[in-house]
């Protein structure tokens, strides 16, 4: 199977206290409201290291979701040094591919790349046997957490 994600820029993480949350970002309505993938992240120069990767149905619903997530936000706080950022990919679905199926090679891809690049994530995920390939586009800052191509070992 071939999945292509479409990222979009990088988005700040901003101070919350002024909504009880650790963190937000300015505005909350221009994330999408469409199934996708998303990366809290810390940028540092050139450097970004992935902190935790997700999956939605609704990316707007779930990161609103995660910002109330106290557990998470003290982790993405606690990392090292740099910049807070969101990352959110869409992916492009092809024929009959299924949304749920395409997320979760996604989200799995992601995961076992950062794992694989040595990153402590705050979520973690297994892996299976297949090999299924990830293309990914758009701006350059989400390709330190998502490069051009990916293999991964394909689920079910």
């Amino acid at each position: 199977m071939l999945v292509e994600v479409h990222w979009d820029h990088p988005i700040p993480l901003l101070d919350g206290s002024r909504e009880h949350l650790i963190y937000t970002c300015e505005d909350l309505d221009a994330l999408p409201d469409t199934p996708g993938v998303y990366v809290f992240a810390r940028k540092h120069g050139s450097v970004v290291d992935p902190l935790y990767i997700g999956q939605a149905r609704n990316v707007r619903t779930r990161i609103i979701q995660q910002f109330n997530n106290v557990r998470l936000m003290n982790g993405v706080r606690a990392a090292p040094s740099g910049a807070r950022i969101l990352l959110v990919g869409k992916p492009k679905l092809r024929g009959r591919q299924n949304v749920e199926s395409v997320l979760d090679l996604v989200e799995r891809a992601l995961i076992q790349h950062a794992l694989a690049e040595g990153h402590e994530l705050l979520n973690y995920q297994g892996t299976h046997t297949r090999v299924d390939v990830v293309r990914s586009y758009g701006n350059r800052t989400s390709q330190k957490v998502a490069p051009l191509e990916m293999n991964v070992k394909a689920g079910r």
